[in-house]
């Protein structure tokens, strides 16, 4: 502040219009002084949430469509802030839950897809105008059709085959006989490969009951890292006094190439979650998470709350794999330690700066030194709010990540994911 000097004995009339000079008084300078310290603030608050140059990664991102931007997938670019339509078909619900990304290659179900072809888009990240559907598989009976259910993530393989759900069903509605199980396509040979009626190895179990008919497959699976094998859950299945009924559940593993051969990890009925990096431990998802060592199908309970891990969440070489809690937080498992946990990356509460919210795209960078994460303002809570996008590194309680870049509220979906371009 200026030094202040008083002119009130000295100075005589303002030439302006006769004003006078008048003393600046004690009331007068803690008032400036009081604007002087808010104006400050409001810069500084301004200078918190400004971005720095942005590090030049690209993410697909999506829209459900509002105002003057289409609904469908977008590649954003964050150095140039820019936001390129790539497709007009884009993941069912707008969720993560629902894609998989592998060696380029995306595959998503979604629903507005056109009428004659399967729920499951494909597409090569550096050729979206070549997006295709994977194919229907054909029964040759009249009385009979394949469903892929439109609920479940298709997983892309490391050689670019696509692995989908398919329910076999008859054309009688009132026949309870199905079988689930799984397709594997392969986009350069246009060859389909089923896993086989999985009857057979649920009614040699010991579990079977006395009134079990046949068995099927149902929910979400996962490959492992090399692509040789698919993890998933079948069922025993019958009725009772006319009633449908499921007897048990069991988590199987299934060598591709080789159509029937189920092979028994464990009894359960939790969900298949995710296969670490390093391909020695199958994740499960149910009464808090489990781990299954897949070379000696034991199976220990590691932490106490349900979670499902999307693509770029676990380690493509280790062990280790980013929980996030939706608005609040994240951190990190390395399932080969013990314990599991290791610590806190990101406390959304401690967070400097209004963006505190965390989002579901939250993802290990490519070469998994720091996690790419989005945040909002209003904690993931009404969906009303911008994101930031921010970077930090593994590490543990960061208060201050790096801003990356902003996302405006029409593509605030649960659509967020690291392209490795």
């Amino acid at each position: 502040m200026l030094p202040y000097h008083n002119h009130s004995a000295t100075c005589a009339t303002n030439p302006i219009k006769g004003w006078r000079s008048r003393p600046i008084s004690t009331i007068s300078r803690f008032v400036f002084l009081l604007m002087f310290f808010f104006v400050l603030s409001l810069f500084s608050s301004c200078i918190e949430d400004d971005e720095p140059v942005a590090s030049g990664n690209k993410f697909l991102v999506a829209s459900g469509g509002s105002g003057t931007v289409k609904a469908g997938l977008y590649e954003y670019d964050v150095t140039k802030n820019s936001f390129g339509h790539v497709s007009d078909y884009f993941p069912h619900y707008l969720s993560l839950e629902y894609l998989d990304y592998n060696n380029n290659r995306v595959a998503f179900t979604t629903d507005n897809k056109p009428a004659e072809v399967s729920c499951i888009a494909y597409a090569d990240i550096n050729n979206w105008s070549g997006l295709k559907f994977v194919p229907i598989p054909a029964t040759g009976d009249p009385e009979s059709y394949y469903a892929v259910p439109a609920a479940v993530r298709p997983r892309v393989l490391k050689d670019g085959k696509i692995v989908y759900s398919v329910v076999w069903n008859t054309a009688n509605p009132y026949d309870d006989y199905h079988i689930g199980q799984l397709a594997i396509y392969d986009p350069a040979t246009n060859n389909i490969e089923l896993s086989g009626d999985p009857s057979g190895f649920v009614l040699a179990q010991a579990e079977k009951g006395s009134d079990t008919e046949g068995g099927s497959m149902s929910g979400p699976f996962a490959v492992s890292p090399d692509g040789k094998y698919v993890y998933c859950q079948v069922y025993g299945y019958g009725t009772s006094w006319g009633q449908y009924h499921i007897d048990y559940k069991f988590i199987v593993s299934y060598e591709v190439g080789k159509p029937g051969s189920y092979k028994r990890i464990a009894q359960s009925a939790e969900t298949i979650s995710a296969v670490t990096g390093n391909g020695k431990y199958l994740v499960l998802s149910g009464d808090g998470l489990r781990k299954v060592d897949l070379a000696t199908n034991t199976v220990d309970r590691f932490d106490d709350y349900y979670n499902t891990f999307n693509p770029n969440q676990v380690s493509k070489t280790s062990s280790q794999m980013i929980k996030v809690w939706r608005g609040s937080g994240c951190g990190l498992f390395d399932l080969n330690a013990a314990p599991p946990w290791q610590f806190t990356i990101i406390d959304g509460s401690k967070l400097s700066g209004s963006y505190r919210g965390l989002g579901h795209g939250l993802q290990f960078s490519p070469d998994e030194s720091k996690i790419i994460f989005t945040a909002s303002t209003d904690y993931y809570t009404n969906y009303a709010s911008a994101l930031r996008v921010f970077s930090c590194p593994v590490a543990e309680n960061v208060t201050k990540p790096d801003s990356i870049g902003t996302m405006p509220i029409e593509y605030c979906t649960g659509v967020f994911l690291l392209l490795n371009k």
